[in-house]
C-alpha cells in the first residue's frame, strides 16, 4: 500500500476544491473523493471545500445544514468546508452553470473565514466542470503561497458543443480565450485522461507540465459477494424487482443525458423484447432525459427495461455485483473521445466486462484489453447482437472478467497515488528552482 512507502505528514495541508462531494451521488462526487484520498495517501492532511449535498435535486435533506452559509464536518479522513447552494436542481446547461457561479462566488465572499480553518497551506487543487475553478484556485494558492493544481476535469468550452447552445461560436471564441488564460496560471495541470492531455496540450500550450491523471477506483470499497446474494439483497430492500433475479443482467449507471446517450439501451430493449424473454436491462440513474426516454419506453412498451433512481453509495457496488454486463455510454462528439467516466471504473472494480457506446480513449481501453465490445452511438442492431451474443457466450464473458481482473490494477488508487507523487514531488522541485534563478 501506498501508505507504507510514502510517510504521511501532518505538517502538510492540501485544499481541494469541488463543487461536488460524497455523500452526494454522481462521477464528479466520486472523483472529488478519489482525489481527496490520493493527496492523503501521499501525506497531505486534506481540507475540502465543496457545496452542501444537495445534487441532482437541489434540495438540502439534513438539517445540520440549516440556516447555516458555511458548515463545517468531519467525513472519514477528510475535513469538509460545505458552502450553501442555490435549491437549484442540476438540470440543463444553465442552471449547473449557475450553480457554480455561485459556488465560485461564496469562496470568494468567505476567504476570510476559509482561511482561518487550515493552517500552513502548501498545495491547492482546484478541480470542476468549469475552468473559473482555475482563477479561484490560483487567488488561493496566490493568499496561502502554495503549489496549484488545476483539473480539467472536463474541457470547457469544447465540450458545449454537445449541448447545441445557440451562442455556441461565440461563447467558443470567448472561452478559448478564458481557458488559455486558466491553463496559464497553475503549476501543473491534470487531466483524466492521455486524449485529454494531448489536447490541451497540442491546443493551447500551456506553460507547465501536462499529466494525465485517471479517476482510477478504490478497490477495497468493492466487497467481493457473489451476483445470487446481491440480487437477493437488492430485490429484498425493493431496489430491483423480484423478476430480474434469473435474467441476463445489462446495467447502465450515471447521468441520464444527451450526452450519454442512453437511448441507445431504450431501443437496444425494444429489439430484444419480443424474441429474448431473459435479457433485462437496468438503467440507474436520473438526468434531463430520463422523463423523455420513459415516455419511450411506455409508447413501445417495452417490459424488460427499468429505470431505477439514484442510489446511496454504499448501494452501489452491490448494483455492480448484480450484473452480467455493465455500459459506458457516451455521445460521439470527438471532445468525449477523451472522457473516461467514473463508472467505468466501478466496472472494472467489479471485474464486470463492459459494453461501450463510444468512441476515443475508453474503446482504446476496452479492446486492447478484450474485457468487452465497443458499437457505434446509434447502431441500436449490433448493440441487441453484442448483448445477445454474450448472453450466449458464458465463457467469453468469464474470459472478459479475468482480463478486466488484470485492467484495474492499473487503475487502482494505491498506484495512481504512487505515479502522481513522483509527478508531483518533480513539480515542486522544478518550481523551487525557477524561483532561486529569478
Amino acid at each position: 500500500m501506498v501508505n507504507s512507502i510514502i510517510k504521511a505528514s501532518t505538517a502538510r495541508v492540501a485544499l481541494l476544491i469541488s463543487l461536488y462531494f460524497p455523500p452526494e451521488p454522481g462521477g464528479g462526487s466520486m472523483a472529488a473523493w478519489n482525489r481527496a484520498t490520493i493527496l492523503h495517501m501521499i501525506g497531505y492532511k486534506v481540507y475540502v471545500i465543496c457545496g452542501f449535498p444537495s445534487y441532482p435535486t437541489g434540495k438540502v435533506s439534513d438539517t445540520k445544514y440549516k440556516g447555516k452559509l458555511i458548515h463545517i464536518e468531519k467525513e472519514g479522513n477528510f475535513n469538509l468546508i460545505r458552502l450553501r447552494l442555490l435549491p437549484l436542481e442540476s438540470k440543463g446547461y444553465f442552471r449547473r452553470f449557475i450553480l457554480f457561479i455561485n459556488f465560485i462566488f461564496l469562496m470568494l465572499i468567505c476567504i476570510p473565514k476559509i482561511l482561518r480553518i487550515p493552517t500552513r497551506i502548501e498545495l491547492v487543487y482546484a478541480m470542476a466542470p468549469i475552468l473559473f475553478s482555475s482563477f479561484i484556485g490560483f487567488l488561493y494558492s496566490k493568499l496561502t503561497k502554495s503549489f496549484f493544481i488545476y483539473e480539467a476535469s472536463a474541457l470547457w468550452p469544447e465540450e458545449l458543443v454537445a449541448f447545441k447552445t445557440r451562442l455556441y461560436s461565440i461563447i467558443s471564441i470567448i472561452g478559448k480565450v478564458l481557458a488559455k488564460v486558466s491553463y496559464s496560471l497553475p503549476d501543473m495541470i491534470v487531466l483524466i485522461s492521455n486524449m485529454a492531455a494531448e489536447h490541451v496540450t497540442k491546443n493551447y500550450k500551456p506553460r507547465v507540465s501536462v499529466y494525465a491523471l485517471p479517476i482510477g477506483v478504490d478497490p477495497s470499497k468493492f466487497p467481493s459477494v457473489s451476483m445470487e446474494s446481491c440480487r437477493q439483497k437488492l430485490i429484498g430492500e425493493k431496489i430491483f424487482p423480484d423478476l430480474v433475479y434469473d435474467k441476463f443482467i445489462v446495467l447502465y449507471a450515471g447521468i441520464i443525458s444527451k450526452v450519454t446517450r442512453i437511448e441507445n439501451l431504450v431501443y437496444a430493449a425494444n429489439k430484444l423484447k419480443d424474441d429474448v424473454k431473459d435479457i433485462v436491462i437496468i438503467i440507474v440513474g436520473n438526468g434531463e432525459q430520463r422523463k423523455q426516454l420513459e415516455k419511450i419506453q411506455s409508447h413501445h412498451k417495452i417490459e424488460n427495461l427499468f429505470f431505477i433512481p439514484f442510489q446511496p453509495g454504499e448501494i452501489v457496488p452491490y448494483i455492480i455485483a448484480a450484473a452480467d454486463v455493465c455500459v459506458v455510454s457516451l455521445s460521439s462528439e470527438f471532445i468525449y473521445d477523451a472522457t473516461v467516466p467514473t463508472k467505468f471504473f466501478d466496472y472494472l472494480a467489479c471485474n464486470k466486462p463492459i459494453i461501450g457506446i463510444c468512441k476515443g480513449e475508453v474503446a482504446k481501453i476496452i479492446e486492447s484489453n478484450t474485457i468487452g465490445y465497443v458499437v457505434k452511438d446509434g447502431d441500436v442492431d449490433n448493440l441487441a447482437k453484442v448483448i445477445l451474443s454474450m448472453k450466449n457466450s458464458p465463457a467469453t464473458v468469464r474470459s472478459m472478467q479475468i482480463n478486466s481482473q488484470k485492467v484495474l490494477k492499473d487503475f487502482t488508487l494505491s498506484n495512481l497515488a504512487l505515479n502522481f507523487d513522483k509527478a508531483l514531488k518533480n513539480e515542486i522541485m522544478k518550481k523551487r528552482n525557477r524561483t532561486k534563478v529569478s
